[in-house]
């Protein structure tokens, strides 16, 4: 009779609460499998994929590039946004001639791909692109431009 004497036994907790611990622990779960889940197919491009016709985007990019010049020469374009530009046609034309996402690659990964020609006219935009004044005037710069886009092959 010696239980009588005030011993209690521990309260159990309520069941929800080992199943609102086990679904935190499977959104946990979840939410990392999300964050590191591959983003890049590693399959090769489909093999019936249409090949770009180089030059009307090489035409259709020259234009561009000529546009975005005289609209700099005109004072419709800040300098700045010329150059900008001007990177951005060049990594537009390269992406559609390969396939491959080259508007948001870096240099070195662009070097990785085996686009030297590329790679050399990008780095030769960058200090017109960023630095707190150009380097190089629009007009060199877009001849940069149209120079990558002609040897392109």
């Amino acid at each position: 009779m010696q239980d009588d004497a005030g011993f209690y036994a521990p309260l159990a907790y309520q069941p929800y609460w080992l199943w609102l611990g086990l679904v935190i622990l499977l959104a946990i779960a979840g939410w990392y499998a999300w964050i590191f889940r591959p983003t890049r197919s590693k399959e090769p491009a489909a093999q019936g994929a249409p090949t770009p016709d180089l030059d009307a985007l090489r035409s259709a990019c020259l234009t561009a590039i000529n546009a975005t010049a005289e609209e700099a020469d005109a004072g419709r374009l800040p300098v700045r946004d010329a150059h900008q530009r001007l990177s951005f046609l060049v990594r537009e034309f390269a992406g559609a001639a390969t396939g491959l996402p080259v508007t948001s690659m870096t240099l070195e990964e662009l070097r990785h791909q085996g686009l030297e020609g590329l790679t050399k006219g990008i780095a030769g935009l960058y200090p017109n692109e960023f630095a707190p004044v150009p380097v190089h005037s629009v007009q060199h710069s877009a001849e940069t431009a149209r120079q990558v886009v002609l040897e392109w092959n």
